[in-house]
């Protein structure tokens, strides 16, 4: 009878414990968040509005519709700004993945943008995982929101962003003469 309240005891101790440590693939998210953390690009934890807010997902047992919010980790990288960047217009943008893989301009890239940079948007945009729900550019500041679900793939993640952030935002400034 002892040695069964000893292992009872035993139990309710090391349960806990191991009911805390983290599982493989909190580890494999870890481990790729210190990644882009060493590769100086910033995580965190956030809510976006889903771009497909009409699934049944939404809509409680009992009827009720529930707000539709997708929680999702923000990869952000801040983009180098030019000198005279005062008194360029802003540019903001940003692209959500619809339901069919499909990507959708909700906020399109204004006139002011350069070319260079729509070309390869419009080229590179499909080459993100498909775990990715939407990547914005908003004050100078590039998000990609996901939900990291292929350990590998923040490789691709963190290429996307490094070469989002070096191309030219702007059209060049043509100076008027005379």
């Amino acid at each position: 009878m002892v040695y069964l309240i000893i292992g009872l005891a035993l139990l309710f101790i090391i349960v806990p414990i191991v009911a805390v440590l983290p599982s493989a693939r909190q580890k494999e998210r870890m481990q790729m968040r210190t990644i882009a953390r060493q590769s100086g690009v910033s995580v965190d934890l956030t809510s976006i509005e889903d771009p497909n807010p009409r699934q049944d997902k939404y809509v409680t047992h009992t009827g009720r519709r529930i707000p539709p919010k997708l929680k999702v980790t923000a990869w952000r990288v801040q983009r180098k700004r030019e000198r005279d960047w005062r008194q360029l217009p802003e540019v903001n943008w940003c692209v959500q993945r619809m339901l069919d893989k499909s990507w959708r301009w909700s906020v399109e890239l204004p006139d002011e943008a350069s070319d260079e940079l729509k070309n390869w948007l419009n080229n590179s945009i499909e080459s993100l995982p498909n775990d990715v729900d939407q990547v914005e550019e908003s004050r100078y500041t590039i998000t990609v929101y996901w939900h990291e679900a292929e350990k590998g793939s923040e490789q691709i993640v963190l290429d996307f962003l490094r070469q989002c952030a070096d191309l030219p935002l702007n059209k060049p400034v043509e100076e008027d003469e005379g």
